[in-house]
């Protein structure tokens, strides 16, 4: 995580920050995991002070991506472009200054998290496991393509992350399947982004009706091959191909 934010610091790479904040966020998966024997939740609470850096380099990246949004529909919008590029630049400048500061957070939160990290036996990384598909499988049964799913996907994405720890620590009867969750997840996100790209657009005037058109079209398709995905979720999800390399095994 460190390694990456020095790396966009020095250089402004925007891959450097994507992939420091992907760091966060398989950091905060593996922590929730480890915090779900523990109705303190203490290394979670830990790890807070990182989220505000996270969610600085989160408004860096949302007029980066909204950049190359625009350029993927060839919106032809000249102050949308420049207002995107200000906001980035700004965020840029003051993330860049605050740099010092957010490596002392850092390091200050590696130190208690160092503290206060507690073995987890595998009966609890099963049982969080199972309770996470129970609920994104309680979801999906009524689907909607609201909130709700996003958070499914959220769901899926902590139990991804962790689909590492879960393989060195559990052998048992379920097996998760990773290539079916990951696929559902992917779908998901891009159903999300194409829900946020409409409203970014929508308010740029009549200049974006082709475009928000183009992507509501796009949503309907992905729409119909979502509710064939999530139809038998909890058995896609837990039983893996025979010969797949990607199946976990959950008592």
């Amino acid at each position: 995580m460190i390694l990456h934010l020095n790396g966009f610091i020095d250089t402004g790479d925007q891959e450097q920050l994507h992939r420091f904040r992907v760091q966060v966020k398989k950091l905060r998966a593996m922590l929730l995991l480890l915090d779900s024997h523990s109705s303190k939740q203490k290394l979670s609470k830990d790890f807070k002070p990182v989220k505000k850096i996270f969610r600085h380099g989160g408004l860096i990246r949302e007029a980066y991506l909204n950049l190359l949004l625009g350029g993927r529909y060839q919106l032809n919008n000249e102050e949308f472009t420049l207002t995107m590029v200000n906001e980035m630049e700004a965020n840029i400048l003051d993330f860049k200054n605050s740099a010092r500061k957010y490596i002392k957070i850092i390091k200050e939160v590696h130190a208690s998290l160092e503290h206060d990290l507690k073995p987890v036996d595998d009966d609890c990384i099963n049982e969080f496991y199972k309770t996470q598909l129970e609920q994104i499988a309680l979801n999906l049964d009524e689907l909607q393509f609201n909130d709700a799913l996003h958070n499914c996907r959220k769901r899926i994405k902590i139990l991804m992350y962790n689909r590492k720890i879960a393989e060195k620590a559990l052998e048992g009867k379920l097996q998760v399947n990773n290539d079916y969750l990951d696929k559902l997840q992917n779908s998901i996100g891009d159903w999300h982004d194409n829900e946020l790209a409409i409203v970014l657009f929508a308010s740029l005037g009549e200049g974006a009706k082709p475009v928000i058109a183009k992507i509501r079209r796009q949503n309907t398709r992905l729409k119909k091959s979502i509710q064939i995905l999530v139809k038998d979720f909890w058995k896609k999800a837990t039983i893996a191909e025979p010969q797949s390399t990607s199946a976990i095994r959950i008592v």
